[in-house]
């Protein structure tokens, strides 16, 4: 019988965790710079992508995920950065001037 429920578990441990929304592992901040906040996402997609999204109406602003580099981007333009990373840790990072 134990032999049964294990079996069953493993046979359904990987079709929950592939149902389970990629949005589980992501963050929504709003650090501030000059004293005006910005908006910043950041976490894991599919549980292999590692992403940063910043976005402020002000400043010329960036995003890096991992070692990937959106570029600079004028201020009302969203600054996307994703990377492949497997199993490895994510790390994300925004930038303001």
């Amino acid at each position: 019988m134990k032999l049964k429920r294990f079996l069953i578990f493993l046979m359904l441990a990987p079709s929950i965790s592939i149902s389970t929304p990629a949005t589980v592992d992501a963050t929504v901040k709003s650090p501030t710079f000059h004293g005006v906040k910005i908006h910043w996402e950041y976490g894991r997609t599919f549980f292999t992508y590692s992403y940063s999204i910043v976005q402020t109406g002000r400043f010329t602003h960036s995003a890096t995920a991992n070692s990937t580099f959106s570029g600079w981007k004028r201020p009302g333009v969203k600054a996307v950065a994703k990377q492949y990373v497997g199993w490895r840790s994510a790390v994300a990072y925004w930038n303001c001037r």
